[in-house]
């Protein structure tokens, strides 16, 4: 039998899931419900791996033929006595709650570097239904439904079942609860495979997002060095300022056959994880990143900096993007080095000391392309955004400067970035070159004309024709400004309400 060809696509893979899933429909809390699911799912597969490895048969193979590196899950390893087989066999006996958490507990020991305090963090035990007279019977229905043909992962053979991580990540989307504050992907499948493609990673390289949220963008960049380059070696890290945002960026890597022993707390601005035995900082060849649009820093720590990554300036207390821009600058490779950093348009353009750090990076040549990007690209946010990409060493001294609203289908009630578009982007930035209403390739004479102002709108004008313009285009046109005018006046609001916030809190408190 070949079994590769007999592996189950992500249909039946997440319908296995689901039917798993459903037995927990009970939970006192419904995210940890769906956490436990997938941490009992991690457990399936290391498992089934360390089976496949001892099986007397030969049927899967010898573990010397399999290919090197068995990614992800594969890679824990599990003591005898905590292998899921167990759980299974003792299904119907008392104490199966005991005996999950208890396996789930040797399974994060026995991998500290990778898995210490998810589970804690995760906070499986509120995974329970909530009803303790049913909980016997609910759990083991739910190892049963693990133990479907769907599910066995036997067959790897140190490989990667793609179809694990799409189910996984339909699975999140389905129970992430509503008061979410961003979705499991909190960048659009078409925008994160633009950044990856423009920082294009490949083998040996190491990738790092510093506010990773739930690992989409590090997902996008492993995926592309993997498919374009082949790579086995690249090497991931992140951090995350929500607890159970990095937690789960483990959990959910690792069930995308990834090892991601590099994925930290904390946010760099305040606690800096990623740093070498020595104290300094790691340097990476890729960085791609999209922080919280409101990112508030502590400028009055900036003089006790270790690392003195400030060297640029040091943007107001309210706006810390562009301090978070210097820390990538400063954790990038000196020779390699590329970043792709999401930001608010207001970052482009506002004054004072923002305005002295973007002459700065100009002047040091590290700018090569800024996008701006679709209106309400992101959910729940009426932010005008744009895509800074830099470069430690570049080979031309202009800045690409494109309007990627410019590519959104007519028609469309907000606008999207679609995969073509992405592709087109892509090609742009690849060509480096004019393109009439769309593309700016401006050099440094020209934005300094500008007072270092990134607006992509300063360089980037609508196409312009002799002949008489038709109804429609006029149309278009009218609806092309609008759109620019309502992008500037959210930045403008986001940032009026920014400066409005301390003085209503000394308003309260003298009131009070």
């Amino acid at each position: 039998m070949n079994l590769i060809a007999a592996l189950p696509g992500a249909h039946a893979t997440l319908a296995a899931l689901t039917a798993a899933r459903e037995v927990l429909v009970d939970a006192a809390e419904g995210e940890a419900a769906t956490h436990l699911l997938l941490a009992l799912l991690l457990l399936k597969i290391a498992s089934d791996t360390e089976a496949a490895a001892h099986d007397p048969s030969g049927a899967y193979g010898s573990p010397l033929t399999w290919p090197p590196g068995a990614p992800g899950a594969q890679l824990l390893a599990v003591p005898a006595d905590a292998r899921f087989e167990a759980l299974h066999h003792h299904r119907f006996a008392v104490g199966n709650d005991l005996r999950i958490m208890t396996a789930l507990q040797r399974l994060a020991q026995s991998n500290p570097a990778t898995l210490g305090e998810v589970f804690d963090v995760l906070r499986l035990h509120d995974g329970w239904p909530r009803d303790a007279d049913r909980r016997e019977v609910a759990l083991s229905r739910l190892l049963g439904r693990l133990s479907v043909p769907a599910l066995d992962f036997r067959s790897l053979r140190g490989a990667y079942r793609s179809d694990i991580g799409e189910a996984v990540d339909r699975l999140l989307e389905r129970n992430q609860p509503r008061r979410s504050k961003l979705p499991l992907a909190h960048v659009p499948d078409a925008l994160g495979w633009l950044m990856a493609a423009l920082m294009d990673p490949s083998e040996d390289e190491g990738i790092c997002d510093p506010s990773c949220h739930s690992g989409s963008l590090l997902l996008a960049a492993s995926r592309w060095a993997r498919t374009r380059h082949g790579a086995r070696r690249h090497r991931l890290a992140g951090q995350e300022d929500m607890d159970d945002g990095w937690a789960r960026t483990r959990l959910r890597l690792l069930l995308h056959g990834e090892d991601n022993h590099a994925v930290h707390g904390g946010t760099p601005l305040r606690h800096d994880m990623l740093v070498q035995p020595d104290g300094t900082l790691q340097r990476f060849h890729v960085q791609l990143s999209r922080p919280p649009f409101a990112l508030a820093w502590a400028p009055e720590r900036a003089p006790r900096d270790p690392h003195r990554r400030f060297v640029h300036g040091l943007p107001p207390r309210q706006w810390g993007h562009l301090a978070l821009l210097q820390h990538m600058l400063k954790a990038m490779d000196p020779q390699r080095g590329r970043i792709a950093l999401v930001v608010p348009h207001g970052v482009l353009f506002r004054a004072g000391d923002e305005a002295l750090i973007r002459r700065r990076l100009l002047d040091a040549n590290l700018i090569e392309a800024v996008i701006g990007l679709p209106d309400r690209l992101f959910a729940g946010t009426p932010v005008a955004t744009a895509l800074l990409v830099l470069r430690s060493v570049r080979n031309d001294e202009a800045v690409l400067f494109i309007d990627a609203r410019q590519l959104q289908s007519s028609g469309r009630r907000s606008a999207k970035l679609d995969r073509a578009g992405a592709e087109q982007l892509l090609a742009l930035c690849q060509a480096r070159k004019d393109v009439p209403g769309l593309a700016c390739r401006a050099d440094p004479a020209l934005i300094a004309r500008h007072d270092g102002n990134l607006s992509v709108a300063r360089y980037v004008h609508p196409e312009s024709t002799d002949a008489s313009p038709s109804l429609d285009a006029v149309r278009r046109e009218r609806a092309t400004l609008r759109s620019r005018l309502n992008a500037l006046e959210q930045a403008l609001d986001v940032d009026l309400r920014t400066l409005e916030q301390p003085y209503a809190a000394a308003s309260e408190r003298g009131a009070a």
